[in-house]
This record gives structure tokens, C-alpha cells and sequence, in this order.
């Protein structure tokens, strides 16, 4: 029996409950419309087709889809629907023609029933008509294209807007850059760093955001036709690799694919962002399904690591190298070959496709780079770029291209295959990689000592130069005080000097104006007869004068000169010193939203915490109710067993077979009573972990929220 101490316990918690049930009923009374749930619609048709196998003795797969909680666990390979997510594993498995068609045996469901389960998720996996839906994990994108992707899209170019500027890695020497891209839109351009990307603008080479790669060191990069994704493959080399879609507007890591047991060398994505390309050291060619995150096909074809990947604008094809030479075109639909390009005789170092994915250009170590037209798969064009090898390769929208090589020259073409000119020679580090503007007009090249140098393609000016490994904002801020405190000096020595050469101007002019006086005073006739001088001493004094005012115009002239210079110089100087105040409040804000960005974060992720907890919270409250109703209905067989033993007319044999039913009934109880312990101890330490955990999130939230507005008001 329950002390009176649980007792009262048990009667709070089921007053707990049913205070929650109300609020989830009143917070759901606006939501009337017909819902689509796990409990009306979800579960009858997995108890008609799925729980065979999928029930808590089976437990095939590690999922039980007989419980709510259960489903949304998913199985032994995570999580089986995600909400929103309609491409979940659960539905893929489900669709004819699955790679592992459920249920296995049997009737499979129809297109309605799968509907509904389609419904079901995008309603956000409503338990019942009284519960929340839960917000998407997963961003969703278009899964067709709307225009030809190779056009311009409407509106104005992406371009990273309040985008992290604080590097997760800050390093005392840059690495080699292994990849650059520029954005086919906008002024933007994304270059490798160690464990991060860089985002610069390409017009005033300004660091506009940092994408973070903590999965290992990014390897390659792709922008997307429309330019408002950025794809990253790479990892950790002999561990394992990854690619990650970043949205390059708000800096979001919105999808994560192709996970492998080695760094990923080459990647790409198909502009309908349904499938991604991935090539390295496994030698395999692969393709995933970005929705499902599952390999759609695996083409072993390649003899020597894949290093070259390119998916087509129109995304009909895609290219794919490696380091013994081969080069391959595959249809991206199908995942068939296409044609097969033979003629290089070394590793390929570049296989890009010209924006109207008519033309295939491939650059390999054998010193050439081919081009291939895409109707028959012919050679249309040879060019011996550079002895011992091209490093890189780059078009640009024109059909224009760009090419590096291990003579450490960069030299750029026509589009018909003519050279325009050198763009650099004698570099001081190897060309890794070379990438155009969106407007053709700068080339930039990286290297293997981490710096991407920048020429202007019309007359091969340098005209500077992007570190691939930026300081913390701490350290810019702590130089851009030294520099303020500097040009603060020069400032007021400007201003003091412009102060001395003004009052040394005024005086000359205040000079000359008495000199113009005193010569038109001689000038006049003197009415005393007595005092006119003879016409020698006359003529003497005025040529004197006349002396004096040339002398003095000059000197003016000379002050007006050194004034208008001390003007200048002290406008230069404020300038200046405003151009670091401007940046010192950038800096300062972009520190603030750094902290923002990490906060954001944190609340996001204890509001997962806050919401599991809750999830186990209703799990245990329905497990102490179905143990308690079990409990009640087995006492209620106890004493009835009990009363019809009391009877005196029983024979010893009934007698002894009711003793021993009621011993059983016995253990039956203890066991439920155990299990009713163990459900109650279980929503305490919810309920503790719910308490203490609910303020906090809170908190996260509201420190976000007053970080962002202060970051807000910094920018002001």
C-alpha cells in the first residue's frame, strides 16, 4: 500500500497533469480546424501495416512505432520523420520503388494512407488535436527549379547580412588555401581557412562573414547558380568527411549531407538542391538524396582519388576527375555515364563547366587544359598552358577563363582559346587557386602560404591582397586603439599647425593692407608746398613701397598656400580618424553579435532540451496513469479472490488454487506497484530537471534578444 506521503505526492503530480492538460487544451482552442494526428489517423494505419515488427517485443530496427514517443525516438539509425520534413526516412521507405521498400512483405500502402502521413508531418507530428506542433529541424528547399538557372535571379544579389565576423579558429600562420569561389552574382568570394570559411567582398576586400566548418578543414567550394548557397566539402583526412550548404544571407548551416570515413575532395549540388555530388580519396563517385540524406548511388569508375567535381548550371550533368588522368561526364538524373574524356596524362586539377554547360573545360598536371563541347563529347580545343603543370583553372560568365600553374605564373584567355596577358609571374608561393569576379574585371589567385592576391584583369595591377587567417576581433580592436590614439595626435598637431599658419597669414595680410595705405597716401598731392620733397626722393619712396607690397602680395601668396595645405592635411587626418572610428564601431558591434549569434544558439538548443524534457514528462505522466489503472483493476481482482476464499463451502483443492492465484496477484501487484514507483520517480526528476532548466532557456532567450538589440543600437 502507499504511504500517506506518496500519496499526497501522487496527488500533486496528478494535479500537475491535469493543470498542464488544461493548458494545452486552452492554448490549442484556436487552432479548430481539422488536424491531422498520431493518435486519430497516424497510428491506425501503422497498427494495420507496421507494428509486426515495429512493436516494443520486436523492436526490429531499434524503432517501436506503437507509441508516440516511440516514433519520434526512431530506431537504431535515428530518427525515422522529422517535422515538416515530408522527404523523412519514414516516407522514403514507403514510396514504390525504395531501396528498402516497407513493409517488407505484404500489402503496401496506398497513396492515400501515405498522404496522410505526409500531412501528418507537415502539420508539425501532432500527438493529438490538443498539442503543439512542433517546428521544423530541417530548412526546406526548392525542389525545382523556376527560371533557367544560369539566368540572373530577381532581386538583389545575395550578400551576407549580419553574418558571423568572429573566427572560431584564429592561428599564428595561415595554411594553404586548398579552395576559392566567387559568387556568379554578387561581389563575394569564399576562400578556405582552417576549419572555416571566409566570405570578403571582392570590390572593397572586406571580411563580410565567417561560416564555421567544424567537421575538419574545407576542401572545396561551390556557389549555387543563384548564388544564395554555398556548398563545402571537406573534413578530416583518413576520418572522416562531410559536406555542409550554407545559406550565405544569414551565414545558417541549412543542410548537412554525404557523410563519409574520409575527407571529401570535391563536391557539388544540383541547382533543384535534391542531389549532391561527392568525390575523394574512396575512389567512388557518389550521389545523395539532400532530403533523405541517404546514398542514392555509388559509381565506381575512377582508379586514383577523385580531386575534380562539377555539376552543370542547367543540371543536366556533371563532371568528375581524378589523379590518375580519367575524366568522366554523367548524366545527374540517372547517375549513367555519358561520355568518357581521354587525352590528359597526369592528375586533373579543375574540371569546370562554362555557364551555358555547353563546354567542359578540364586543367591537369600534364601542363594543358582541354576543352570537351557536351553534344558528342569531342576535344575542341587544346592549350599548353604551363610547363609542369596547371594548378588551377577558372571561366568567367563571359566564357573568358583564367589559368595558374607550377611555373607560378597566372595568365588570362579569350574566349576563344587566345591569350589576353599575363596577370602575375614569379609568384612567391604556388598557385593553388584562381576564381574571377562576377564582373570579370578582377582575378584572384591563392597560394600554398595561405594569401589570395587580387589583379585587375584589364591591366594586371595588383591591387591587394586577403590573408586567409583573420585576427579576433579583440586584436583588430586593440590595433584600431593604437591607430585611433595616433591619428588623434597627428589631428591635433594638423590643427594646431593650420591655427599657427592662419594667424601667420592674417598677419602678412593685415601687413600688406597697411603697406596699400601708406602707398596711396604718397601717391595723393600734399597740399603743404613746404614739405613737397624733390621729384628723386618722391619717385625714391614710392619705388620702395611698391618693393614692399610686391614683397608682401608674395608672402601672402606663400601663406594662403601653406594654409590651404594645413586645411588639406587636417581634413585628411579627420578623414582618417573618422575611417578608424567607423571601423572601431563595426568591430564593436560585430563582437556583440558574435555573442548574440553563440547565444542564439544556446537557447536554441535548450529549447530542444526543454522540449525532450517535456516529451518525457507526458511519457511518464501516461505510463504512471496506465500502471495506476492496471494497479486498481488487479487490486480489485485481489479482493475478490480474497472474498470468495473466505467462503466456507470451498474444497481444499479450490482453496489451495485460489491461495495460490492471489500469491500471484500478489507479485503481479508488487511488480505494477514498482513499475508505478519507478514512472513516478521518473516525472519527479522531469518535473526537477523541467523547473530548472525552463528558467534558464528563458533566460538564453531573452539575453539573445537583448544582445541583438544592443547590437542594433551599436550599429546606430
Amino acid at each position: 500500500m502507499f504511504s500517506s506521503s506518496k500519496a499526497r505526492k501522487s496527488a500533486e503530480l496528478f494535479r500537475m497533469i491535469r493543470r498542464l492538460t488544461i493548458l494545452v487544451t486552452l492554448s490549442s482552442l484556436s487552432q479548430a480546424e481539422e488536424k491531422t494526428t498520431y493518435d486519430d489517423q497516424a497510428f491506425p494505419i501503422f497498427q494495420q501495416t507496421c507494428l509486426n515488427c515495429h512493436n516494443p517485443d520486436k523492436n526490429k530496427g531499434g524503432l517501436d512505432l506503437s507509441t508516440f514517443a516511440g516514433t519520434l525516438k526512431g530506431g537504431s539509425g535515428g530518427k525515422v520523420v522529422e517535422p515538416g520534413d515530408t522527404g523523412s526516412r519514414m516516407i522514403a521507405a514507403l514510396l514504390p520503388g525504395a531501396e528498402k521498400p516497407m513493409p517488407p512483405e505484404g500489402e503496401k500502402l496506398t497513396s492515400d494512407k501515405i498522404d496522410i502521413l505526409k500531412r501528418w508531418i507537415q502539420g508539425g507530428l501532432l500527438e493529438n488535436k490538443s498539442s503543439s506542433a512542433r517546428k521544423p529541424s530541417k530548412p526546406k528547399f526548392e525542389s525545382s527549379l523556376r527560371s533557367d538557372p544560369a539566368a540572373k535571379p530577381d532581386g538583389p544579389p545575395p550578400m551576407p547580412v549580419d553574418v558571423l565576423l568572429a573566427p572560431p579558429v584564429v592561428t599564428s600562420r595561415a595554411s594553404a588555401v586548398h579552395a576559392i569561389a566567387t559568387s556568379p552574382w554578387a561581389p563575394l568570394i569564399a576562400i578556405t581557412g582552417q576549419r572555416q570559411v571566409l566570405l570578403h567582398d571582392t570590390d572593397s576586400l572586406e571580411l563580410v562573414g565567417i561560416l564555421p566548418f567544424p567537421d575538419g578543414d574545407p576542401v572545396s567550394l561551390a556557389f549555387t547558380p543563384d548564388a544564395r548557397y554555398l556548398i563545402v566539402g571537406g573534413g578530416v583526412p583518413g576520418k572522416s568527411g562531410v559536406t555542409v550548404t550554407f545559406d550565405v544571407i544569414t551565414g545558417a548551416r541549412q543542410l548537412v549531407v554525404a557523410k563519409e570515413f574520409d575527407s571529401i575532395l570535391a563536391a557539388d549540388i544540383r541547382p533543384g538542391f535534391d542531389l549532391i555530388a561527392t568525390g575523394g580519396p574512396s575512389r567512388l563517385l557518389k550521389i545523395w538524396n539532400t532530403e533523405t540524406g541517404e546514398l542514392v548511388k555509388s559509381i565506381k569508375k575512377h582508379t586514383d582519388w577523385i580531386t575534380a567535381l562539377d555539376l552543370s548550371n542547367d543540371g543536366v550533368l556533371f563532371a568528375s576527375g581524378d589523379r590518375n588522368g580519367g575524366v568522366w561526364v554523367w548524366e545527374s538524373e540517372s547517375g549513367n555515364e555519358f561520355h568518357t574524356l581521354r587525352g590528359h596524362q597526369a592528375g586533373i586539377t579543375a574540371a569546370v563547366f562554362r555557364s551555358d554547360s555547353n563546354l567542359l573545360a578540364t586543367s591537369s598536371e600534364d601542363g594543358t587544359v582541354r576543352f570537351w563541347e557536351m553534344n558528342g563529347g569531342s576535344e575542341v580545343k587544346k592549350i599548353d598552358a604551363h610547363p609542369g603543370g596547371v594548378t588551377a583553372f577558372a571561366f568567367a560568365r563571359d566564357g573568358s577563363f583564367v589559368t595558374a600553374g607550377r611555373d607560378r605564373k597566372v595568365k588570362l584567355w579569350k574566349p576563344d582559346f587566345t591569350p589576353i596577358r599575363d596577370l602575375a609571374q614569379d609568384l612567391p608561393a604556388l598557385p593553388t587557386a584562381v576564381a574571377l569576379d562576377e564582373s570579370g574585371k578582377r582575378v584572384f589567385v591563392a597560394d600554398a602560404q595561405g594569401t589570395v592576391r587580387v589583379f585587375l584583369t584589364e591591366d594586371a595591377k595588383a591591387v591587394g591582397e586577403i590573408p586567409s587567417n583573420p585576427p579576433s576581433i579583440g586584436v583588430r580592436l586593440d590595433e584600431l586603439g593604437k591607430k585611433r590614439s595616433i591619428q588623434q595626435l597627428v589631428a591635433a598637431d594638423a590643427e594646431k599647425q593650420l591655427a599657427t599658419r592662419t594667424l601667420a597669414r592674417d598677419a602678412v595680410r593685415n601687413g600688406l593692407t597697411e603697406l596699400q595705405k601708406v602707398a596711396k597716401a604718397e601717391a595723393e598731392p600734399s597740399k603743404n608746398e613746404a614739405a613737397v620733397k624733390t621729384a628723386a626722393e618722391a619717385t625714391a619712396r614710392l619705388q620702395a613701397i611698391d618693393q614692399a607690397l610686391t614683397t608682401a602680395k608674395a608672402t601672402l601668396e606663400t601663406a594662403e598656400k601653406a594654409v590651404a595645405e594645413s586645411s588639406t592635411g587636417l581634413s585628411s587626418s579627420q578623414s582618417s580618424l573618422a575611417a578608424i572610428l567607423a571601423s572601431i564601431k563595426h568591430w564593436t558591434a560585430a563582437g556583440i553579435n558574435a555573442k548574440a549569434i553563440a547565444t542564439r544558439r544556446e537557447a536554441a538548443e535548450s529549447v530542444i532540451t526543454l522540449e525532450e524534457s517535456h516529451l518525457t514528462f507526458t511519457t511518464a505522466a501516461t505510463r504512471i496513469s496506465q500502471h495506476t489503472a492496471a494497479l486498481n483493476a488487479k487490486r480489485s481482482d485481489r479482493n475478490q479472490l480474497a472474498a470468495l476464499r473466505r467462503q466456507q463451502t470451498l474444497s481444499p483443492e479450490m482453496a489451495e488454487e485460489i491461495r495460490a492465484t492471489l500469491a500471484a496477484v500478489d507479485i503481479s501487484i508488487d511488480r505494477e506497484l514498482s513499475d508505478l514507483q519507478q514512472a513516478e520517480s521518473e516525472l519527479i526528476a522531469t518535473r526537477e530537471a523541467i523547473e530548472q532548466s525552463a528558467p534558464l532557456t528563458h533566460g538564453k532567450a531573452v539575453e539573445a534578444e537583448s544582445l541583438r538589440v544592443a547590437y542594433r543600437k551599436a550599429l546606430e
